[in-house]
């Protein structure tokens, strides 16, 4: 099975991200180019894990500052 092109996975991150709000500054086109050899798999499972990141740091700096403002 080949692997898509820079091209092919800039269009796999538009169709994973479609329903997000980017921001204005977000270059699909230069994160699929340092994404070379990702399938469109691999691509879904780092945004998944991206997602679950950001959700555990904003959870770990809202009981962080819950402790110091409340």
């Amino acid at each position: 099975m080949n692997l898509p092109d820079s091209s092919n996975r800039e269009k796999i991150l538009r169709v994973i991200l479609a329903k997000e709000d980017l921001a204005p500054d977000v270059e699909l086109e230069a994160i699929a180019n340092m994404t070379d050899g990702y399938s469109g798999s691999d691509l879904k499972v780092c945004f998944v894990s991206l997602c679950l990141t950001y959700q555990v740091l904003i959870k770990r700096a809202y009981m962080f500052f819950s402790i110091f403002w409340f």
